[in-house]
């Protein structure tokens, strides 16, 4: 009875060391491309089998206050599916990943570049950007993908509810339209989905296989 309750103690120890460091090996290594360190989860099943197969069906990596290209305060939730490795060589078969974009990034000039108080419109798609005393003047931002870039295009901006004149809503859409490219991105990663959330904004990404320095 004593010798079982100490090789189960030591199995346990051994599974926890083992996640543990497994768990840093991924960390740093996305930590690198992050700028922030973040949790891994390896899932439910033991550590030490995933290793000795040398395959993990599912790791998932969430950080949060992130920073990449011009946005900021992203909230990251990455799921790496079927890593496996070869020799010094490891390899991801596919990766999901969900970005949110919390509004208070968006009024920040990440996307509509006007500052204000951005308010999200998930039942229209639509970001309201308000400005001036009260938000008196309010300008719609629909947000899309097209292709590799998201782009915030504006429609007719408001004040008090009434439309501006046409020379000065040009002037108030022109500021207000920007683009984000998506180039480049690692794991192979391509934006399929955009979402007006009651937070702000939801980018999902797919990736093809790929090597994932681990």
């Amino acid at each position: 009875m004593v010798t079982a309750l100490a090789l189960s103690g030591t199995v346990g120890m051994a599974e926890l060391v083992c996640r543990n460091r497994i768990g840093e090996r991924f960390a740093t290594e996305a930590g690198k491309r992050l700028g922030r360190t973040p949790s891994v989860d390896l899932g439910a099943t033991p550590a030490l089998l995933q290793l000795a197969r040398g395959s993990f069906p599912d790791v998932e990596l969430t950080a949060d206050g992130v920073t990449v290209r011009r946005m900021s305060g992203l909230g990251i939730d990455a799921h790496l599916h079927q890593v496996r490795r070869g020799g010094h060589t490891v390899t991801v078969r596919s990766t999901t990943v969900d970005v949110d974009v919390p509004a208070a990034s968006l009024a920040d000039g990440s996307l509509q570049g006007l500052g204000g108080e951005v308010v999200p419109s998930p039942e229209t798609g639509q970001l309201i950007v308000r400005l001036g005393r009260a938000g008196a003047l309010t300008v719609p931002v629909t947000p899309a993908l097209h292709g590799d870039t998201i782009r915030a295009v504006p429609g007719r901006p408001a004040f008090n509810g009434a439309p501006l004149p046409g020379a000065l809503s040009h002037k108030v859409t022109d500021m207000a339209e920007r683009s984000v490219e998506l180039t480049d991105l690692p794991l192979a990663l391509e934006p399929r989905r955009l979402a007006v959330t009651d937070d702000g904004l939801r980018l999902t990404l797919r990736g093809s296989p790929a090597p994932f320095h681990a």
